[in-house]
């Protein structure tokens, strides 16, 4: 999937807008589904497509804190944001505006 997602849905969407909106920062899983108010699977799901896609990179986070999982953090590339820019603003102009979205705790800077 070299040039982007193939289906355009509205989680796929609201991901976008989440990476977006975070400009410098990494998100890390949680942070995605509790700013888009959308399930781990499908966040993982979507989030898997796009770095498949080279619009998304990816790492584990190095400092863990005991009795806790390690965390992801993913982040737009240069490709993703212009991508994503351009596919957000042709959606915009074929339906209503879409909703903007707020950042839940758990950005890293990049």
């Amino acid at each position: 999937m070299p040039d982007g997602p193939v289906r355009i849905t509205g989680p796929l969407l609201a991901v976008l807008n989440a990476l977006l909106e975070a400009a410098n920062y990494e998100l890390h899983g949680w942070a995605i589904m509790k700013t888009t108010g959308r399930s781990g699977p499908t966040i993982y799901k979507i989030l898997e497509r796009l770095a498949e896609s080279g619009w998304v990179t990816s790492r584990w986070d190095t400092h863990t804190e005991p009795g806790k999982p390690r965390r992801r953090y993913y982040q737009l590339t240069g490709h993703g944001i212009a991508s994503a820019r351009q596919l957000i603003a042709q959606r915009q102009t074929k339906a209503a505006p879409a909703t903007r979205t707020r950042l839940a705790f758990g950005w890293c800077r990049a």
